[in-house]
């Protein structure tokens, strides 16, 4: 309302921070209510055109109410963070953009336009108006309030306006062409943001490299940064072999002791899920083709498989340089080693499949194997197998501590039910001995692929004795140890007690369940 007449009554008003408090809040009400119901009660709420007029106008006055005056400028206690009016405004902004997306996605080009203060009657055509320029606007205005606020100090961070201010720069991407200059810009500023800034926020870093795998898989395949977010990992945990030193150059900034796990361990292993099963359903496709090209074709399409193979191959190595050095980690017990566990037998399960491709490729004609391929088995011969095995021990080993602290802390509830969660995800799950039998399985076609390319790949690969059921020789030892001294303890206190009776039998000790 920009009438004068109204100035004197309109300065009361605006001057009144419970008023203006009140009307945020009865704004992000109804904008709610549209986006889960799509109507809105009241006179024409269920006017489509009048509900999209309003949606233009309040997301003007919030965005100017956001912009001009930021959440840390407001004067208020501690005890009335919740009722800041900016940061109501920034979750109206975020809810709006959203329900845009949602209820009026013919309407986007429009909205923008009506957010522009140049054109704010929005009489340009939608077929002029540039979706990706005027998100990139809007992008722009969200990324300055997020450095600002990354910029604070850690007691003055806010993150609840931190996490709404990536979620609706993740909703604003979705506006925009990946192969446009904003969307390459936001990705840069992405990508710079995590490599730069420490955050010790778990929920806003799990935020920001969400927003990073998002906007990267778009243009290309992310396994070069889970490379580089696992060398990161392992240097935060430390090495399953205490005596080693990780030497390394960190890549991200957000990655730290408290937000390397579970945080980020389970985001790079999610992803690392998608790409398996993107190269699986590729090797699959790969299969179909085998075979039902026809002889004009046959060059071409042997062209085209070619190609295939190789971007295969060259995923599965980068992903597989990943995994070890996750399985080099000292992964905290819980969810971690679980998804770990998991992840890695998909891996050989996926290896399994591209052997069992080239093993029906010799089959079906007379050529021999690629060098790529005989490169990758070298690599999991040597960069993946042996620290499986290895890690595997150090997961039954902590097993076995941890089951040992349980004991002496019986009366320790809190203890007792940490104590447990890596006992109980084993015993549930069963996902070491899953692993080892998708070992097994890829070492036996890969014999079967030896046999017919005539090619020795089994010379890469060290077989390991190492089982889920095999004895661990320092855990047997200072277990009979023990027993011993408990044996000459009892035998002690009988012979003071009372007199032995040679013709008795001693109690047979039960075995602990380990």
């Amino acid at each position: 309302d920009c009438s004068r007449d109204h100035e004197e009554s309109l300065a009361i008003l605006r001057a009144s921070n419970e008023f203006l408090h009140y009307a945020v809040s009865v704004a992000l009400q109804k904008v709610q209510q549209l986006e889960e119901m799509g109507q809105v009660d009241g006179p024409d709420g269920q006017s489509q055109e009048k509900m999209f007029q309003n949606l233009c106008k309040i997301t003007r006055v919030l965005l100017w109410r956001y912009t001009s005056i930021p959440t840390a400028a407001e004067e208020s206690g501690k005890k009335e963070k919740s009722k800041n009016i900016s940061l109501l405004c920034l979750e109206g902004l975020l809810r709006i953009f959203h329900t845009m997306q949602l209820r009026y996605q013919p309407k986007l080009p429009q909205f923008l336009q009506a957010l522009d203060p140049a054109h704010e009657d929005g009489e340009e055509e939608a077929t002029d108006i540039n979706v990706t320029a005027k998100a990139g606007f809007l992008i722009r205005q969200f990324q300055r309030s997020l450095v600002n606020l990354l910029s604070h100090a850690e007691d003055d961070f806010n993150s609840k306006e931190a996490l709404w201010l990536i979620s609706v720069l993740t909703t604003l991407s979705r506006l925009l062409e990946p192969s446009s200059q904003q969307y390459v810009q936001l990705l840069s500023w992405t990508v710079k943001i995590c490599k730069e800034t420490s955050l010790e926020d778990a929920p806003c870093c799990r935020g920001l490299l969400t927003l990073l795998f998002r906007l990267h898989a778009l243009i290309k395949s992310p396994v070069s940064i889970l490379c580089e977010l696992a060398q990161d990992i392992h240097a935060q945990l430390g090495d399953i072999d205490q005596d080693l030193e990780v030497e390394h150059q960190p890549h991200f900034a957000v990655v730290n002791t408290k937000t390397a796990a579970p945080t980020t361990c389970l985001l790079i292993l999610g992803q690392a899920e998608r790409v398996l099963e993107e190269v699986d359903w590729l090797i699959n496709k790969m299969k179909s083709h085998l075979g039902s090209e026809a002889a004009e074709d046959a060059s071409q399409a042997a062209s085209a498989a070619q190609l295939l193979e190789k971007a295969v191959i060259l995923q599965l190595g980068t992903l597989l340089t990943s995994y070890h050095e996750l399985v080099q980690t000292a992964l905290p017990a819980g969810s971690c080693v679980d998804a770990l566990l998991r992840s890695v037998c998909k891996m050989y399960t996926v290896l399994t499949s591209l052997v069992k491709y080239y093993l029906q490729a010799c089959r079906s004609a007379s050529g021999g194997i690629p060098g790529r391929l005989e490169k990758l088995v070298r690599l999991s011969g040597s960069h993946l197998t042996p620290q499986c095995y290895a890690f595997i021990t150090y997961v039954q080993s902590e097993t076995s501590v941890v089951s040992e602290e349980k004991k002496k802390k019986k009366k320790d509830k809190l203890t007792a039910e940490g104590s447990t969660v890596m006992a109980k995800v084993l015993r549930e799950t069963k996902p070491i001995p899953n692993l080892i039998f998708a070992i097994e399985q890829y070492e036996n076609f890969l014999i079967h692929l030896s046999k017919k390319s005539k090619v020795n790949l089994m010379q890469y690969m060290k077989l390991s004795t190492s089982r889920d059921f095999r004895i661990n020789v320092s855990t047997l030892e200072s277990a009979l140890e023990e027993q011993d001294a408990e044996n000459v303890s009892d035998n002690d206190q009988s012979s003071a007690s009372a007199q032995p009776n040679d013709s008795q039998e001693p109690k047979r000790k039960r075995r602990r369940k380990k």
